[in-house]
């Protein structure tokens, strides 16, 4: 017969095994490797979490990004013209303590990122750091000069905008007009082709009834010359008509 081979050959030896009565097993390991007792295990963990409060409840200055403390970072280096990352941040966050009012703030998140606004500008080099030592290095004419021409052309294009706004408001307020002039025919029963009627586009002449008025039209009837001979006098175009038209309806109505 063949000899046991594996576990079977460790068998003999583990039933050979005896644990006397009253022995203790050793004790098992604590979990997370540390040593001391559970009341420091304990008083250290009211300490991190005394400190993840105390962070949570520090106030966010809001509306800060990046681009905001860049731009503070800058004014601070070019009014100094040579300084530190510590003099600079140090600036900032008593600033921020009057600004606040004495309330708390991350005053590690301020530093962290007046970092990032450092490095920020070194990319652009509109500042440089020599050691330890930042100092202003100012932006080129090029860029200057790209910058000021689109401020330029922003400026052209907002009072462009403006402009067209404004037509478009007389353009509205006109088509009203024509639609209350319309409004108002249909219900004196007017037709359009009414022979007292007014075309469109008219003019309107005022003046004293005592004025002599010499009037020439060409023979195309595309111009007309008046001579009031020193007379005061007034001109008043349809959109002007119409625009008084809808106001005295409007104030009747009223």
């Amino acid at each position: 017969m063949a000899p046991p081979c594996g576990d079977a050959a460790a068998a003999p030896e583990l039933t050979s095994l005896r644990i006397p009565d009253g022995a203790e097993l050793p004790p098992l390991p604590r979990r997370g490797g540390g040593g001391g007792n559970a009341a420091e295990r304990e008083e250290e963990g009211d300490k991190s979490k005394k400190a993840r409060k105390e962070k949570a409840g520090a106030q966010r200055i809001a509306g800060w990004g990046l681009r905001e403390y860049s731009k503070i970072v800058s004014k601070k280096v070019e009014t100094k013209g040579r300084t530190t990352y510590n003099e600079v941040a140090d600036e900032i966050c008593a600033e921020l303590k009057l600004t606040l009012n004495g309330q708390e703030f991350d005053e590690k998140n301020i530093r962290r990122r007046v970092y990032d606004a450092f490095n920020v500008l070194i990319a652009l080099r509109v500042i440089a750091k020599d050691k330890k030592e930042i100092k202003w290095m100012g932006l080129s004419n090029f860029r200057y000069e790209k910058i000021k021409k689109l401020e330029e052309a922003h400026k052209e294009l907002m009072i462009r905008i403006k402009n067209k706004k404004k037509l478009l408001q007389e353009i509205e307020k006109q088509f009203d007009d024509l639609q209350n002039i319309k409004f108002r025919n249909q219900v004196l029963q007017r037709p359009a082709e009414s022979v007292n009627g007014i075309c469109l586009p008219f003019l309107l002449v005022k003046a004293s009834r005592k004025a002599r008025v010499e009037i020439e039209i060409s023979e195309d009837s595309k111009f007309a010359g008046f001579d009031f001979n020193c007379t005061p006098f007034t001109l008043h175009d349809d959109v002007s008509i119409l625009d008084g038209i809808r106001r005295n309806g409007i104030r009747r109505a009223g």
